[in-house]
């Protein structure tokens, strides 16, 4: 692979180096504020925020349409999403009036959309609480500052949900299942638009979105899993955005084998693009990459050529590995034993039970919650006493912190002896 982006190698230097190397190479690059980002993205422990995969992998416009009332299409493999404005009633002048509102952009809509799904998958409910005001909710969202008046980001805040909310959303699935019957996973999704309660202040406020049954089950079955401090990081450029969660969504499903191979063309399309001026498309992705993404997601492995991409396996963005000079490391503890000194196995693992244990524990998780944290994960029996065994110290401190309760659940239902621990794999 060529050269590192611009933002891996800031990332690399902080870790192997140091802040103060970091920082000289920052501003030797012109581009001080990116230490900033790659180093409140690496000092902070991963939390995870979830996106649908159908809106990792297609793109909402970047900025306003020319017509921004027409329906926005994308299609991506087996995927297609559709985005239809529908009129609403609203008063003008005193009366009740149609409206279509058009079509949301923008890195707003995005940042909208992750909140609600990752309060969807956290909560395990449909029914999302925004926040006792507007103002509320914008701070759970990250905002520090809300500024009200024509141009504050309340106000802007407020546009971009009220289109978000008066569209009709379709996302269709072609596919296949075992049998080879053509299968679709959900065709319509549409968010209410009812408000719920009001602030007195700035008018109605919704304080609720309720998400229709097919569009949560769906969610929870193809959530893909994102790093909220990354997103904090990216969340001024729609653009960096529509990236991380497109090369979060797809670098891990891709096979170790070879990379996967993509024209400019191809990632336009992904990204609405539509092929108009591919270079300056092309520049400014490049640049997102090189300034932005790779620095807060330093596992991606990709290649932004001129003449094309390329995509080669990489871990999902939480997944990240231990690292020298990063406060990653669980409390000591001993890594089970799983052979004497002379090689002799210490205990077998009873495959019955062991699969029990995962199939039990997988049950008490939501789906892609189990697969971002369970995929390297297995169970064995040490010395008498189950064990859960992690890839990493980083990803069996996080089963330690946040499955306590749904481990006692797995064992207990398999009616193992004593308490499931967790321990790192030994290598």
């Amino acid at each position: 692979m060529r050269e590192p982006p611009l933002g891996q190698r800031i990332h690399a230097v902080l870790v192997t180096q140091g802040r103060d190397a970091a920082v000289a190479l920052a501003r030797e690059a012109g581009q001080p504020d990116l230490f900033d980002r790659i180093n409140a993205v690496a000092a902070e422990e991963p939390s995870p925020s979830f996106l649908h995969s159908a809106l990792c992998a297609m793109s909402l416009p970047v900025r306003r349409p020319a017509d921004d009332c027409a329906p926005i299409i994308r299609q991506d493999g087996q995927y297609t999403l559709a985005i239809t404005p529908k009129p609403i009633l609203r008063p003008v002048d005193g009366k009740q009036r149609l409206e279509v509102l058009g079509v949301p952009y923008g890195s707003l809509p995005r940042l909208i959309l992750i909140h609600v799904m990752t309060e969807a998958v956290r909560t395990k409910s449909r029914q999302i609480l925004l926040g006792t005001s507007f103002t509320d909710w914008m701070r759970r969202m990250g905002f520090r500052t809300v500024s009200y008046g024509p141009r504050g980001s309340a106000t802007l805040i407020r546009q971009q949900l009220d289109r978000l909310l008066a569209c009709e959303w379709m996302i269709r699935w072609d596919g296949e299942d075992a049998r080879g019957t053509k299968e679709f996973g959900i065709k319509e999704i549409k968010l209410t638009s009812e408000y719920v309660g009001s602030d007195a202040r700035n008018g109605a406020f919704m304080r609720e979105i309720i998400l229709t049954d097919g569009f949560f089950e769906h969610l929870r079955q193809h959530a893909v899993p994102l790093n909220e401090n990354a997103i904090r990081q990216l969340r001024e450029s729609a653009t960096a955005l529509d990236l991380y969660t497109w090369l979060a969504y797809r670098l891990p499903r891709i096979s170790g084998k070879r990379p996967a191979v993509l024209s400019w063309q191809q990632l336009a399309a992904h990204f609405g693009n539509e092929g108009s001026n591919i270079r300056k498309f092309r520049q400014t992705v490049r640049d997102a990459w090189e300034r932005q993404v790779s620095g807060v997601y330093p596992e991606a492995r990709a290649e932004f050529d001129t003449a094309m991409i390329r995509l080669h396996a990489s871990p999902a963005p939480l997944q990240r590995t231990l690292t020298p000079g990063f406060k990653l490391v669980a409390a000591p503890e001993t890594a089970p034993k799983t052979t004497d000194a002379d090689g002799t196995p210490v205990a077998a693992t009873t495959p019955d039970t062991a699969t029990g244990l995962m199939k039990a524990l997988r049950s008490r998780l939501d789906p892609a919650m189990a697969r971002m944290w369970l995929a390297d994960c297995s169970f064995a029996e040490v010395d008498g006493e189950w064990v859960l065994l992690a890839p990493t110290p980083f990803v069996a401190n996080w089963l330690r912190q946040h499955f306590e309760s749904e481990l006692r659940g797995a064992g207990a239902e398999q009616r193992v002896n004593g308490v499931v621990t967790v321990a790192v794999r030994p290598r």
